[in-house]
């Protein structure tokens, strides 16, 4: 599989998580989010119409292309999220991990990422790994002289700092104030984020892809792009390979399956983990109504090939609210999220 590498930097953002506050941001954004953004600029660019002819292919279950979630990136070192079968023990008593640092650890880098995905655990690469960001990203200690050297001299590197920044709202009708606070994910000099893409139609879809993206950068990415987040330069990097999935894989994508591929779960092989997904609809034509709730596949998933079925694995869902069984849908319009994952094959 080839994997077109693109880079993200920018000052500061906020990636908003289910069932946490303004207060709290994640470091990633994920794969379903930058697919929704894009489909937003391309309603504002070229209306509904556009949107109509763009997103058929996905409908169809041949899509043009496929995406990865936006990871950590630092210099030309990008970091992969641990497939969640490799941090189980598994009856290794030489290490001095416990269940719970293996848990810990959310991003490793390319290097490390190949290892694992040949079968080998977490606690089997530990001994050639350093760790950063408090134990959350582990890598090779080649490529830890290969970072970027932190602003301060002496102090540890950082590869990005979340903080909570201050803003007041006004009451209309007191005109008081009542101050609250959002979270803001910045990123050390030299880093930022990146994401994969998988082109499946490069011909028809490419051109347009890339005007999106380079507007979404202009426009911002992320909540809070009134108040100035979000602003970003996206950059072209390589194109690596990785491998095909065969008896098992790995997503670098959220996942939303379909019926037929649920087989993929039982195997007691399999591991993942569900997240819980829904928030607010970004429309011009109808404001103040919240997405349908999905049950999305998280980054990171191991499982088992589904028996008849063969990749692109996933679909794309329209989550427009539906109060009671037979009204209209509140929203005129479709709202497209999308769970085709990114699979990458694991277990040698």
């Amino acid at each position: 599989m080839k994997l077109e590498t693109w880079s993200l930097t920018g000052s500061y953002f906020h990636f908003g998580e289910q069932g946490l506050g303004q207060e709290e941001t994640s470091a990633i954004w994920s794969s379903d989010s930058l697919f929704s953004a894009l489909i937003a600029r391309l309603a504002l660019l070229e209306g509904y119409i556009g949107v109509k002819m763009w997103i058929q292919p996905f409908i169809n279950g041949t899509p043009p292309f496929l995406i990865t979630s936006l990871f950590p990136l630092a210099g030309n070192i990008r970091f992969f999220p641990v497939p969640l079968a490799a941090t189980q023990p598994k009856g290794h008593s030489s290490t001095t991990l416990r269940p719970k640092d293996l848990k810990k650890v959310q991003f490793v880098s390319e290097s490390i990422y190949r290892q694992l995905l040949t079968g080998k655990l977490l606690v089997e690469v530990e001994a050639g790994a350093e760790k950063i960001q408090g134990g959350k990203i582990w890598l090779t200690k080649d490529e830890n002289r290969k970072l970027p050297r932190p602003a301060i001299k002496g102090e540890p590197f950082k590869l990005w700092d979340i903080e909570k920044r201050p803003r007041v709202t006004l009451d209309r009708n007191s005109n008081t104030g009542t101050l609250f606070h959002v979270g803001a994910v910045h990123f050390s000099p030299e880093c930022g984020l990146w994401f994969g893409i998988v082109w499946l139609d490069s011909l028809s879809y490419k051109p347009k892809f890339e005007i999106l993206l380079n507007d979404l950068g202009d426009a911002g990415l992320g909540a809070e792009r009134s108040a100035g987040y979000g602003k970003g330069t996206f950059q072209k990097m390589d194109v690596i390979e990785l491998p095909d999935p065969t008896r098992f894989w790995t997503t670098l994508s959220r996942y939303l399956p379909r019926e037929e591929e649920m087989r993929a779960f039982q195997d007691h092989q399999s591991v993942w983990k569900i997240q819980k997904l829904s928030g607010w609809i970004d429309s011009t034509t109808k404001r103040g109504q919240r997405r349908r709730t999905l049950n999305f596949v998280q980054e990171g998933a191991t499982l088992a090939f589904p028996d008849n079925c063969r990749p692109p694995f996933g679909c794309v869902m329209d989550v427009r609210p539906r109060y009671r069984a037979g009204e209209e849908f509140p929203v005129p319009h479709e709202v497209f999220r999308s769970g085709l994952a990114v699979s990458v094959g694991y277990g040698g």
